[in-house]
Protein backbone atom coordinates (compact mmCIF):
# COMPACT_ATOMS: atom_id res chain seq x y z
CA UNK A 1 0.00 0.00 0.00
CA UNK A 2 1.70 3.12 -1.13
CA UNK A 3 1.57 6.24 1.43
CA UNK A 4 -1.31 8.27 0.03
CA UNK A 5 -3.28 4.92 0.28
CA UNK A 6 -2.36 4.22 3.94
CA UNK A 7 -2.89 7.92 4.74
CA UNK A 8 -6.14 7.25 3.01
CA UNK A 9 -7.30 4.46 5.12
CA UNK A 10 -6.11 5.53 8.65
CA UNK A 11 -8.09 8.52 8.00
CA UNK A 12 -10.85 6.84 7.45
CA UNK A 13 -10.66 4.53 10.24
CA UNK A 14 -10.05 7.19 12.21
CA UNK A 15 -13.41 9.18 11.41
CA UNK A 16 -15.66 5.53 11.60
CA UNK A 17 -14.14 5.04 15.21
CA UNK A 18 -15.19 8.80 15.73
CA UNK A 19 -18.66 8.46 14.28
CA UNK A 20 -19.72 5.26 15.54
CA UNK A 21 -18.44 6.16 19.23
CA UNK A 22 -20.55 9.25 19.19
CA UNK A 23 -23.36 7.75 17.78
CA UNK A 24 -23.42 4.80 20.15
CA UNK A 25 -22.34 6.37 23.23
CA UNK A 26 -25.16 7.41 25.14
CA UNK A 27 -25.12 10.31 27.96
CA UNK A 28 -25.04 9.57 31.99
CA UNK A 29 -26.84 11.38 34.09
CA UNK A 30 -23.99 13.42 35.06
CA UNK A 31 -23.56 14.34 31.62
CA UNK A 32 -26.30 15.60 31.10
CA UNK A 33 -26.42 17.44 34.07
CA UNK A 34 -23.78 18.68 32.90
CA UNK A 35 -25.64 20.10 29.72
CA UNK A 36 -28.14 21.54 31.31
CA UNK A 37 -25.99 23.87 33.40
CA UNK A 38 -23.92 25.04 30.83
CA UNK A 39 -26.84 25.56 28.39
CA UNK A 40 -27.93 27.64 32.12
CA UNK A 41 -24.68 29.25 31.84
CA UNK A 42 -25.28 30.43 28.12
CA UNK A 43 -29.16 31.35 28.19
CA UNK A 44 -27.78 33.49 31.96
CA UNK A 45 -24.77 35.28 29.59
CA UNK A 46 -26.41 35.43 26.05
CA UNK A 47 -30.14 36.66 26.70
CA UNK A 48 -29.18 39.86 28.51
CA UNK A 49 -26.23 40.82 26.68
CA UNK A 50 -28.34 39.62 23.08
CA UNK A 51 -31.40 41.77 24.26
CA UNK A 52 -28.67 44.60 25.35
CA UNK A 53 -27.05 44.64 21.55
CA UNK A 54 -31.19 43.89 20.01
CA UNK A 55 -29.68 40.54 18.60
CA UNK A 56 -32.47 39.08 20.76
CA UNK A 57 -35.72 40.71 20.69
CA UNK A 58 -38.58 38.94 22.17
CA UNK A 59 -40.40 38.36 19.37
CA UNK A 60 -42.70 34.75 18.38
CA UNK A 61 -41.88 33.40 14.83
CA UNK A 62 -44.41 34.17 12.45
CA UNK A 63 -45.30 30.63 11.47
CA UNK A 64 -48.53 28.80 11.78
CA UNK A 65 -48.66 26.04 14.30
CA UNK A 66 -47.61 22.79 12.29
CA UNK A 67 -45.41 25.11 11.06
CA UNK A 68 -43.24 25.18 14.50
CA UNK A 69 -43.16 20.78 14.24
CA UNK A 70 -41.09 21.89 10.99
CA UNK A 71 -39.10 24.16 11.66
CA UNK A 72 -37.99 22.35 14.91
CA UNK A 73 -37.36 19.14 12.66
CA UNK A 74 -35.46 20.66 10.07
CA UNK A 75 -33.53 22.58 12.69
CA UNK A 76 -32.26 19.12 14.77
CA UNK A 77 -31.05 18.22 11.03
CA UNK A 78 -29.37 21.57 9.92
CA UNK A 79 -27.84 23.45 11.91
CA UNK A 80 -27.62 20.85 15.06
CA UNK A 81 -26.76 17.42 13.80
CA UNK A 82 -24.71 18.92 10.69
CA UNK A 83 -22.76 21.45 12.37
CA UNK A 84 -21.94 19.19 15.67
CA UNK A 85 -21.22 16.06 13.78
CA UNK A 86 -18.71 17.74 11.56
CA UNK A 87 -17.41 20.06 14.33
CA UNK A 88 -17.34 17.75 17.39
CA UNK A 89 -17.42 14.43 16.20
CA UNK A 90 -15.40 14.53 12.92
CA UNK A 91 -12.57 17.04 13.86
CA UNK A 92 -12.19 16.33 17.78
CA UNK A 93 -10.67 13.52 19.33
CA UNK A 94 -13.20 10.97 20.95
CA UNK A 95 -12.22 10.20 24.45
CA UNK A 96 -11.25 6.65 23.66
CA UNK A 97 -8.41 8.16 21.81
CA UNK A 98 -5.43 8.70 23.66
CA UNK A 99 -4.66 12.26 23.62
CA UNK A 100 -3.48 14.47 26.44
CA UNK A 101 -5.19 17.46 27.67
CA UNK A 102 -2.50 19.73 26.22
CA UNK A 103 -2.95 18.50 22.86
CA UNK A 104 -6.96 18.29 22.94
CA UNK A 105 -7.24 21.70 23.16
CA UNK A 106 -4.18 22.43 20.80
CA UNK A 107 -6.45 21.15 18.29
CA UNK A 108 -10.20 22.01 20.10
CA UNK A 109 -9.65 25.86 20.28
CA UNK A 110 -8.83 26.28 16.64
CA UNK A 111 -11.63 24.16 15.67
CA UNK A 112 -13.44 26.58 17.79
CA UNK A 113 -12.25 29.24 15.88
CA UNK A 114 -13.04 27.99 12.68
CA UNK A 115 -16.26 27.00 13.95
CA UNK A 116 -17.08 30.70 14.71
CA UNK A 117 -15.50 31.73 11.41
CA UNK A 118 -17.56 29.60 9.46
CA UNK A 119 -20.93 31.73 10.34
CA UNK A 120 -19.72 34.61 8.87
CA UNK A 121 -17.98 32.65 5.56
CA UNK A 122 -21.70 30.86 4.94
CA UNK A 123 -22.91 34.58 5.05
CA UNK A 124 -20.85 35.70 2.14
CA UNK A 125 -21.00 33.29 0.30
CA UNK A 126 -24.17 30.77 0.31
CA UNK A 127 -26.84 32.99 2.89
CA UNK A 128 -26.00 36.44 1.95
CA UNK A 129 -29.72 37.09 4.17
CA UNK A 130 -27.79 36.60 7.31
CA UNK A 131 -24.80 38.69 6.69
CA UNK A 132 -26.31 41.21 9.17
CA UNK A 133 -26.65 38.75 11.82
CA UNK A 134 -23.56 36.08 11.06
CA UNK A 135 -21.65 39.23 11.32
CA UNK A 136 -22.59 40.75 14.54
CA UNK A 137 -19.98 40.63 17.94
CA UNK A 138 -22.76 39.26 19.79
CA UNK A 139 -23.71 36.61 17.68
CA UNK A 140 -20.33 35.30 17.25
CA UNK A 141 -19.60 35.35 20.93
CA UNK A 142 -22.77 33.28 21.07
CA UNK A 143 -21.47 31.34 18.74
CA UNK A 144 -18.77 30.92 20.16
CA UNK A 145 -19.69 30.35 23.53
CA UNK A 146 -22.00 27.32 22.62
CA UNK A 147 -18.84 25.93 20.66
CA UNK A 148 -17.06 25.89 23.77
CA UNK A 149 -19.88 24.20 25.96
CA UNK A 150 -20.08 21.86 23.03
CA UNK A 151 -17.01 20.91 22.95
CA UNK A 152 -16.59 20.57 26.60
CA UNK A 153 -19.75 18.43 27.07
CA UNK A 154 -18.68 16.28 23.92
CA UNK A 155 -14.76 14.97 25.51
CA UNK A 156 -16.77 14.61 28.79
CA UNK A 157 -19.27 12.15 27.59
CA UNK A 158 -18.10 11.52 24.55
CA UNK A 159 -21.53 11.70 22.72
CA UNK A 160 -22.53 13.01 19.87
CA UNK A 161 -26.24 13.45 21.26
CA UNK A 162 -25.45 15.90 23.91
CA UNK A 163 -24.06 18.71 21.53
CA UNK A 164 -26.94 18.34 19.25
CA UNK A 165 -29.45 18.62 21.55
CA UNK A 166 -27.78 21.70 23.06
CA UNK A 167 -27.39 23.05 19.68
CA UNK A 168 -31.24 22.67 18.53
CA UNK A 169 -31.95 23.73 21.98
CA UNK A 170 -30.76 27.07 22.02
CA UNK A 171 -31.13 27.46 18.04
CA UNK A 172 -35.16 26.76 17.92
CA UNK A 173 -35.38 28.88 21.01
CA UNK A 174 -33.73 31.93 19.30
CA UNK A 175 -35.58 31.28 16.18
CA UNK A 176 -38.78 30.82 17.83
CA UNK A 177 -39.09 33.03 20.36
CA UNK A 178 -36.12 35.53 20.45
CA UNK A 179 -36.69 37.31 17.33
CA UNK A 180 -33.93 35.04 14.97
CA UNK A 181 -36.60 33.54 12.55
CA UNK A 182 -37.24 37.58 11.28
CA UNK A 183 -34.26 37.99 11.37
CA UNK A 184 -32.92 35.21 9.25
CA UNK A 185 -36.01 32.81 8.18
CA UNK A 186 -38.86 35.18 6.91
Amino acid sequence: MDNLRLRAYITFRLVKHRLVKAVITWPTWPDWWLAAQLTVVFAVIIIPLGLATQLLTPTLADVSGAGYLTLAARLLVIPAIAEEVFWRVLLLPHRTEIVDTRKRWAVGLPMLGLFVLMHPLNAMTFYPIAFTTFTHPMFLLAAGLLGLFCTITYWRSGSGWIPVAMHWLVVTVWLMFLGGYGRLLA
